[in-house]
This record gives structure tokens, sequence and C-alpha cells, in this order.
């Protein structure tokens, strides 16, 4: 894979989030974790495809940062779909049974983002885009 195709994963994102806000509205934005978390995975796939690096005062984070961020975003979003009505114990069994696959499944993901991060020993990704900010 290469590293410019996260561009194409985080408009897709946000054109999934522009869909749902479109036809729920607003007020999706914030009635769960899901759409911000969404919103915020699609920006961060969309820097990981874009730049090198982005550098902030002393922070500077390279696109892999941002991989890891946007993997670890998605390995949020289904299990936090369930997590309020887990919490407040007014899950159905088969929601509880979701929350607890979900909550395993996204260990994959964030494995993923954790390899990419490290310079990916399991996974490989080309880095291809030389554009850094900040500097």
């Amino acid at each position: 894979m290469k590293q410019s195709s996260f561009r194409y994963l985080g408009v897709f994102d946000l054109l999934l989030v522009g869909a749902f806000v479109a036809v729920f509205g607003v007020g999706a934005f914030t009635a769960s974790v899901v759409v911000p978390a969404m919103a915020l995975a699609g920006v961060a796939a969309l820097v990981a495809g874009s730049v090198k690096s982005v550098s902030v005062g002393p922070l500077a984070l390279s696109w892999r940062h941002f991989v890891a961020l946007t993997y670890a975003l998605f390995a949020v979003i289904l299990p936090g779909s369930y997590l309020s009505s887990v919490l407040a114990g007014t899950a159905s069994q088969a929601e509880v049974a979701l929350f607890v696959v979900s909550s395993v499944g996204a260990l994959s993901l964030l494995f993923f983002g954790y390899d990419v991060l490290r310079g990916g020993k399991h996974f490989d990704v080309d880095a291809n885009v030389e554009t850094v900010v900040g500097r």
C-alpha cells in the first residue's frame, strides 16, 4: 500500500460523514461519539496521505502518527456506538454481544495502526509523499 492511498480513505470517510449529517441533521454530530470520531478519522487519513510531516512549534508528527490516529479512531467507532447503553445497563443481550465482539475486532485495527506507526514490521506502507508542513 502507498501512503498517498490514505487520501482516498479520508475523502471517502468525510463523504460518509457529510451524507450522514445531511440525512440526520447537525444534531447527529453530537448524538454519540461515532460521527465526530469518523470526521476526525477522515481528516487524519487525509493528512496522512497528503504530507510527510506536520510541525507545530516543538511538536513534529509524521504521516505515520496520522495513520495510527486514523485506525485508533476507527477502532473506537463501532464499540463506541454501543458503549452508552452497555454502561447504562439498558443494552439488550445482542447489543452487549456486539459490543464485546466489536471491541475484540477493534484490537486488530489498533494493531494495524501501531504497526504502521513503528515502521511496518507486519504491514508495509510505502512513503511516497514529500510535502512537509510547518518547517
